[in-house]
């Protein structure tokens, strides 16, 4: 999977830097009010937890959009999958370490070189290394990265926020 580039900068960021490429700006990106997207009643337990986590964060620096409830649900989901499936490769490493001491076996470079020499384990590992690739864009996409905190101005909409925040909070 491999990406494009650069993800797109809004219309308005393009205009407050200046244009420098000068392209051609989109005057027609919608544009959506700021609010927090209303849970998903099909979400899973731990995807739950997540959403929670991520609106909590998110709902300040005004990035939230009600039109980003899926991209949120998704995000949610994959980032509660790529725990589970975290948890499970410790599991199956424990597992190995348990067989080689009953065994009386050394596991010369550890448990988890040993997993990655088995066909279940490798599997496992690129699964979890493709969800996690996923995770990141899905990341990126809110800003929730490092990188992608650059582009977003966290002041640019907060007094429409506040309001927001306080039904939240209150």
């Amino acid at each position: 999977m491999g990406l494009r580039g650069p993800a797109p900068k809004p219309t308005e960021l393009r205009r407050i830097e200046g244009n420098p490429s000068r392209r051609p700006l989109n005057e027609n990106e919608p544009q959506f009010a700021p609010g927090v997207p209303s849970k998903p009643k099909k979400i899973s337990r731990p995807a739950s937890a997540i959403w929670d986590e991520l609106v909590g964060e998110m709902a300040s620096a005004a990035i939230l959009r009600r039109v980003d409830r899926r991209a949120l649900w998704q995000l949610a989901e994959d980032e509660a999958m790529l725990a589970s499936a975290y948890e499970g490769i410790w599991s199956m490493a424990a597992a190995i370490k348990r067989e080689a001491k009953v065994q009386g076996k050394q596991l010369q470079h550890g448990e988890i070189m040993m997993l990655l020499t088995m066909k279940n384990g490798r599997m496992a590992m690129n699964s979890i290394g493709h969800l996690a690739a996923r995770v990141i864009i899905e990341r990126r996409e809110f800003g929730l990265t490092p990188s992608s905190r650059t582009r977003i101005d966290a002041a640019a909409d907060g007094g429409a926020m506040d309001a927001l925040e306080m039904k939240l909070c209150g």
